[in-house]
């Protein structure tokens, strides 16, 4: 298994949890159990790559299959949407796949919420990095707008507007209001709707979709919780001293590690997807789209599938001032003092947002810190990279961070801006702006932590 879940154990002592390991062992096994299937679904295949699974070629080759026969033609915005969401967070391009650009017809699909608001909701997340024109057809902001007129007086959301609140779909509804924090109406739209969903979880810690007791609900609200940077001790989920994650594995998981939909049935695909999403979003944060990056705050989401091995957290000293970042309980201490030096030095910023410590770091945002780093000042483009296109957050840092010699692409064609950078190429690129010969032992992916930590220590420790 790829995924390091000391994390989740972190966490999870945090919440208050309990059976980490078996968690630990249902991620395992379903991880095992998806990777051997012959057809995934969407959601398998983003689970796989979220958690640093290489997704079977014969699953693109399908896909390929099916856009091409429809002639890059789909019926709801929803499956646009989808396809968008996997592959963004697999590191792939969704503006040339196969070529169709799949963000541009979903910005311009017309009747968007024709599935109703599960194509709105999948949308924001589809489309919440692209920066567009106002007259784009649907941006973000025209998207959010959309969504608050779905919410009902109860303060959930429904399939259709009129129509009655729906656990999952408000849970939904709650992780894409979290992308919109400086929004005063979405702020309010989302603490209304988990006022409704406190409201729909009973005294023993369940959630029911008609008349039956549901573990999508649970998933999909720990996914809510998680990506809004929300505890899930939270009070107003805790019944009976248990959490939803409590319940979710003590109530729901099966001897064999799978999900069931209801206590009293036996497992099926679409709770154990759904429990395999929850688990993921407790450990890294998000599953849908990536939460807007603090190195650089207009920065693209992408997924984080590998962590690079930490050491144990321990509790931090006392600080005379704190940082800006909703997560920086999460930084461990022996990184805590190099953060905060990157903070001072402008080489990271903060509004609130998320810094993802623990998430991997992407080539894009390497390019941003060692931009940074070696105090570059040009701002220019040149079409050297295919997958660099003029205009995108991260463009002036590729393109001066390669005409400085610091950073090559992964061929003479790609840049892969997405895709995460190995410790041994961040390290030589340090070495190529400091003339020094740094060692770095680990040769898996840096986590982002790490690499700020790497770039403070080869930089700044003994000017300070």
């Amino acid at each position: 298994m790829k995924k390091a879940f000391a994390v989740i154990l972190v966490i999870c002592i945090m919440y208050g949890a309990v059976n980490v390991n078996a968690s630990d062992d249902a991620h395992s096994k379903i991880s095992q159990t998806y990777l051997e299937k012959e057809e995934l679904s969407i959601w398998e295949a983003l689970g796989l790559c979220l958690n640093g699974y290489e997704i079977q070629a014969n699953f693109y080759t399908s896909l390929k299959e099916d856009i091409t026969n429809r002639e890059g033609i789909y019926r709801t915005a929803l499956e646009y949407a989808k396809l968008i969401i996997l592959l963004k967070q697999d590191g792939k391009n969704p503006k040339d796949f196969y070529g169709y650009n799949l963000v541009s017809m979903l910005q311009e699909f017309k009747n968007i919420d024709k599935s109703g608001i599960n194509g709105v909701i999948f949308s924001i997340f589809a489309l919440i990095d692209e920066n567009t024109d106002a007259d784009t057809l649907w941006t973000k902001e025209k998207l959010l707008v959309l969504l608050l007129e779905y919410q009902n007086e109860d303060g959930g959301f429904p399939l259709a507007k009129g129509w009655g609140s729906d656990n999952d779909l408000s849970a939904m509804a709650v992780t894409a209001l979290s992308y919109f924090p400086k929004d005063q109406k979405a702020v309010t739209a989302l603490n209304k709707a988990l006022s409704f969903l406190s409201s729909k979880l009973d005294s023993d810690g369940f959630m029911y979709y008609q008349n039956s007791d549901s573990s999508e609900n649970l998933s999909q609200v720990i996914i809510a919780l998680s990506t809004a940077g929300i505890p899930l001790n939270d009070e107003r989920f805790v019944r009976q001293g248990k959490t939803l994650y409590d319940t979710l594995i003590k109530k729901y998981m099966t001897n064999e590690y799978l999900f069931k939909h209801s206590a009293d049935q036996n497992a099926n695909n679409i709770a154990t997807e759904q429990a395999y999403l929850a688990l993921t979003a407790i450990n890294i944060g998000y599953v849908y789209a990536k939460k807007e990056d603090i190195i650089e705050p207009s920065q693209t989401p992408v997924s984080s599938p590998e962590i690079t091995h930490e050491p144990v957290q321990t509790e931090k000293p006392e600080q005379e001032e704190k940082l800006v970042f909703s997560d920086e309980g999460m930084i461990f201490d022996e990184y805590y003092e190099d953060i905060r030096t990157a903070y001072a030095r402008s080489l990271i910023v903060g509004d609130g947002f998320e810094l993802r410590p623990l998430d991997n770091l992407t080539r894009a945002e390497a390019c941003v810190l060692l931009y940074k780093a070696a105090g570059i000042e040009i701002n220019i483009f040149i079409p050297r990279f295919k997958d660099v296109q003029f205009g995108s957050w991260y463009s002036k840092y590729i393109i001066a961070c390669y005409l400085n010699g610091i950073i090559a692409g992964r061929d003479l064609v790609f840049f892969e801006p997405y895709s995460y950078i190995s410790a041994p190429e961040f390290v030589e690129s340090i070495n190529k702006i400091t003339n020094m010969d740094i060692e770095y032992k680990d040769n898996g992916y840096i986590t982002r932590q790490t690499a700020i930590s790497l770039i403070v220590q080869s930089l700044y420790r003994g000017d300070d």
